[in-house]
């Protein structure tokens, strides 16, 4: 057994494993010779060229092998059931590590038979097509883009961020609260929010329905087409403002402007 000492770290190993010097006498090797000994030369620019049999160790080992827009299909192709759980319990760096793991959590409920309970994290879900993700809390993260492409499959959690179930088209979201934007692009499935929901709710909708059993905020169903939207209290200004189908019902009030160049759309108020 031979110790190396790497950037004040020891490391003990054979030599072949841990042939880290340099052989031209410069001291140490340069981070790219140490990354291609330590590959076996599959070193390519910044990736490393892998295949289906490579076994992924990290999430930062994943984002590696991966173009700089994965697609879901190619994600699923390098990670098997068994890394899972260790990739969801990364910490991710950066936005594309986040879309990342989402899709990752999406994969798992894909794959299980059972729901599949994960830490709060944003793009959870991310175009989910099967199964049951359920996001704990932590009473502290408010996850943005959750659900968000999903066209199958349930997602239950707590407090959501911004951008909840943009862009769904099927399968359902129950969440406690949200944030704004929440089911912006909506063309199928359903939301339902058990207490208060922020501003831009339905925003562009072609189809689906959603429940908020609280408060909402402003311009609840701007531009929306067709679905349906219910809001059991009160909601801001502009409510309905410039759609053109579908149906806003409120049992509450409503701010100033509802219905604002609106044609189409059937819109309901409780209290005016």
């Amino acid at each position: 057994m031979i110790t190396y000492r790497l950037f004040d770290l020891d490391f003990e190993g054979d030599d072949k494993q841990f042939d880290l010097y340099s052989r031209t006498g410069a001291g140490m090797m340069g981070l790219k010779d140490m990354m291609e000994n330590a590959y076996g030369g599959r070193i390519r620019h910044r990736r490393l060229e892998s295949g289906r049999g490579d076994g992924v160790i990290s999430l930062e080992d994943l984002a590696d092998r991966l173009p700089d827009h994965p697609e879901k299909r190619e994600i699923a192709e390098l990670v098997s059931d068994d890394v899972i759980p260790r990739l969801l319990s990364s910490r991710p760096h950066g936005k594309r590590e986040s879309v990342i793991l989402g899709y990752i959590t999406s994969i798992a409920a894909e794959r299980s038979k059972q729901p599949v309970t994960v830490h709060p994290m944003d793009f959870a879900g991310l175009e989910l097509s099967r199964g049951t993700l359920i996001l704990s809390s932590n009473g502290k993260s408010r996850p943005s883009h959750v659900g968000e492409r999903m066209s199958s499959g349930i997602i239950k959690m707590c407090d959501a961020g911004d951008y909840l179930g943009q862009g769904m088209t099927g399968g359902g979201i129950v969440a406690s609260s949200c944030g704004t934007y929440a089911f912006r692009n909506m063309s199928g499935g359903w939301g339902v929010i058990l207490g208060d929901a922020g501003s831009f709710i339905g925003v562009n909708n072609s189809g689906g329905k959603i429940l908020v059993k609280g408060n909402a905020g402003e311009r609840v169903g701007w531009l929306m087409r067709s679905g349906r939207i219910t809001v059991l209290g009160d909601v801001g200004d502009y409510a309905g403002i410039l759609a053109k189908g579908g149906l806003i019902r409120i049992r509450g009030g409503a701010g100033e402007n509802a219905g604002w160049r609106a044609g189409g759309v059937r819109i309901e108020i409780g209290r005016r």
